[in-house]
């Protein structure tokens, strides 16, 4: 049987997505809870020694209605994400009922801090392709090793919306995939549509550069997004990011 070890150091380990207590590498990416028929915990890392460069490790519960039997399931699943030290664990289910309560059966019992994602209701072997096509997508894309207030500026230094208008863009340069944040003009919109300063990031180009809007009251600023990304599959990726980022 060929010895699995850690993707940083080398160290020998159980499994190939265990977190490695030599050198504190997290060798999982990303974890997914889906509750169907049974409850399925899968693993996912990218890993260079595995032929598509996605490996997923997984497992399978049987799930019984008593409160109490749910109880023991969730504490079970949520020692196994413990055990990885995963920091990002997307739930779902076969329909929206069983997905929010796999969401909240998940932040109960939870043993350490991790950023629950509810996928909501999708098909089981869609969502998984979904989750390798994006680890896929990250592993490929470049990183810029810069601060946040290194990446804001541009022919325009005036930003809508005072302090909250500079926290917001703030908040999506801390991405390590945002290259530069340029704002752009600023325009009146007539009627004041209420709710607050807000950050719209409306799509991505063709070079994976991303446009977004910042909305003050009745005067509305194009900014620029420019990632590291090369096409527009991955801008889309990054621009789903940067949506976590904002809330």
């Amino acid at each position: 049987m060929k010895k699995v070890r850690c993707r940083s150091c080398g160290c020998e380990l159980d499994l190939p997505t265990q977190y490695c207590l030599s050198c504190g590498e997290r060798n999982v990416d990303l974890c997914l809870v889906y509750m169907g028929e049974k409850l399925y915990l899968l693993f996912f890392a990218v890993r260079s020694d595995v032929p598509d460069g996605i490996l997923v490790d997984m497992e399978s519960f049987r799930l019984y209605p008593e409160q109490e039997s749910l109880r023991n399931t969730f504490e079970l699943v949520s020692e196994r994400i413990h055990w990885r030290r995963a920091d990002k664990v997307v739930v779902a289910g076969v329909d929206n009922f069983k997905a929010e309560l796999c969401a909240e059966l998940i932040s109960k019992y939870r043993l350490s801090e991790f950023k629950v994602q509810n996928a909501g209701a999708v098909e089981f072997d869609r969502l998984v392709k979904r989750i390798k096509d994006s680890l896929k997508v990250e592993k490929s894309l470049r990183k810029v090793d810069l601060r946040p207030d290194e990446k804001i500026g541009g022919a325009h230094t005036t930003v809508i919306g005072g302090r909250e208008g500079q926290r917001l863009l703030q908040e999506i340069a801390k991405c390590s995939y945002v290259k530069k944040i340029v704002p752009g003009v600023i325009e009146g919109r007539g009627a004041s549509s209420g709710g607050g300063v807000r950050l719209k990031l409306t799509r991505s180009d063709d070079r994976g550069n991303i446009r977004a809007i910042l909305i003050d009251g009745t005067s509305v600023q194009n900014v620029l997004v420019i990632t590291t990304a090369s096409n527009r599959d991955e801008g889309e990726f990054i621009r789903l990011l940067l949506l976590d980022l904002l809330d």
